[in-house]
C-alpha cells in the first residue's frame, strides 16, 4: 500500500513543475551572480611584478655614499632606480610611468606614490624603511668598534591552514546546500492536492499509520531533491567548472543534508497544517540557519561568533564541503552527518506525533 501512496505522491508532485523547476534553475542562477560579484573578495594574495622607481640626490645628503647598495638591493627585490635630476617628482612618476619617486634631502627622504601602482607604492615604502634601518645598524656598529657574535636559534613550526577557495568553488558549492534546505517547496504540488480534494481525510479511514503516510511523503519529495540538486550540481559544474573534493562523501553530505530539510519542512506542515505557514516559516528558519551559516557572508571572512556558527547545521555542511573541495579531508564531515541524523531522527518523531494527534482529534 505504502508503495502506491509514493507512487501517487510523485505524481502529484510532477503537477505542480514550476517549484521543481524552480529548485534546479534557482542555485544555477544564483551562483553565476554571486561568484562573479564577490570574485575580488575571496582572491588570493598574488606578489607584484618587478617595477621601476625615480629618485633625486640632494648634495652632502648622507644617503650620498650608499646610493650603489640601494641600487643592488633593489635589484634584488625587483625594484629598478633611476636617476632624475630635474624635474617636478609628481611630473616624472606621470611621465615615465614610475611607480614612485624618492627624493634625498640632507634630513630626510621623502616618497612619491602614484596612484595606479598602490602595492608597488606599499613595497617601496617597506623597502626603504628596511634599507634605512639597516643602514643605522651598521653605522652604530662600525661606531662602537667592537662586533659581538651572538648565537641566534629560531625554532620552526609549521602552522595548518587552508588553502586559498575560489569564489566560484565556494557559492558553488554553498548554494546548492542552501536550495537542498528550500526542497520543501517540491512537495506544494502533494501538499496542496492533498487539501484540495481531501485526500487527507480519505487517510483517516485507511489502515495506513501516520508513520506511513509520513514515508510516503518524505520519499518523493527527498527523492525528486536529489535528482534536482544532481541536475543543477552537473550544470553548474559544467557551465562553471566547479570542483567538488571527494566526491561520494560529498554526495553522502549533501544527501543527508536533502532528507534533514525534506524533514524538517515536513514537521512544519504537520504541526501548522498550513502550506503558507509553512513556506513563510521554512524560509525564514532556512534564511538565519544560512546567514549564521555562511550562505551569504563567507563563514571564512565572517565576523559573527563561532559559538553562534555551531549552532546552524547549514555552516557544518558548507565548511565541510567547502573543505573537502580544496583539501580533500574535513573535520567538519562527521559533525555534519551528525547534525543531518539527528535533524532527520528528532523531526521525523515530532512530525509523526503531530500527525497521530490531530487524526485522533478529528476522530
Amino acid at each position: 500500500m505504502i508503495r502506491y501512496l509514493i507512487k501517487n505522491n510523485f505524481k502529484l508532485m510532477f503537477r505542480n513543475t514550476w517549484s521543481i523547476v524552480t529548485m534546479i534553475l534557482g542555485p544555477i542562477l544564483v551562483i553565476a551572480v554571486l561568484a562573479s560579484a564577490f570574485s575580488e573578495i575571496m582572491k588570493s594574495y598574488e606578489g607584484v611584478d618587478d617595477f621601476t622607481v625615480g629618485y633625486r640626490m640632494e648634495q652632502d645628503s648622507p644617503i650620498e655614499d650608499y646610493v650603489e647598495m640601494i641600487q643592488d638591493a633593489g635589484e634584488d627585490a625587483g625594484i629598478t632606480f633611476y636617476e632624475y635630476p630635474q624635474g617636478k617628482p609628481e611630473d616624472i612618476v606621470a611621465n615615465n610611468e614610475l611607480a614612485g619617486f624618492v627624493e634625498f634631502t640632507k634630513d630626510e627622504y621623502v616618497i612619491y606614490k602614484s596612484e595606479d601602482y598602490e602595492v608597488e607604492g606599499i613595497t617601496l615604502e617597506y623597502f626603504l624603511s628596511r634599507v634605512m634601518s639597516e643602514s643605522t645598524n651598521v653605522a652604530l656598529q662600525m661606531m662602537s668598534q667592537t662586533k659581538q657574535e651572538i648565537d641566534i636559534t629560531l625554532s620552526l613550526q609549521e602552522l595548518e591552514f587552508m588553502p586559498a577557495v575560489d569564489s566560484t568553488d565556494y557559492y558553488g558549492i554553498i548554494y546548492i546546500v542552501y536550495f537542498c534546505w528550500c526542497g520543501m517547496m517540491c512537495a506544494t504540488g502533494v501538499l496542496s492536492n492533498e487539501k484540495k480534494y481531501g485526500i487527507e481525510r480519505k487517510f483517516q479511514v485507511s489502515n495506513l499509520s501516520s508513520f506511513q503516510i509520513y514515508i510516503g511523503k518524505l520519499v518523493p519529495v527527498v527523492l525528486t531533491v536529489t535528482a534536482g540538486m544532481g541536475i543543477a550540481t552537473a550544470a553548474t559544474i559544467l557551465l562553471y567548472d566547479i570542483h567538488w573534493g571527494n566526491p561520494l562523501l560529498s554526495a553522502l553530505v549533501v544527501f543527508l543534508m536533502i532528507i534533514a530539510a525534506s524533514s524538517f519542512g515536513m514537521m512544519l506542515y504537520n504541526i501548522s497544517n498550513n502550506l503558507a505557514i509553512t513556506i513563510i516559516a521554512l524560509f525564514t528558519i532556512v534564511w538565519f540557519m544560512g546567514f549564521f551559516g555562511g550562505s551569504f557572508e563567507t563563514y571564512m571572512f565572517s565576523g559573527l561568533s563561532d559559538a553562534m556558527k555551531q549552532m546552524s547545521p547549514i555552516y557544518h555542511g558548507n565548511r565541510a564541503l567547502v573543505e573537502l573541495s580544496c583539501m580533500g579531508e574535513s573535520d567538519y564531515v562527521g559533525s555534519s552527518v551528525i547534525y543531518s541524523l539527528v535533524v532527520t531522527m528528532v523531526c521525523s518523531v515530532i512530525a509523526v506525533l503531530a500527525s497521530s494527534i490531530r487524526k485522533r482529534g478529528r476522530a
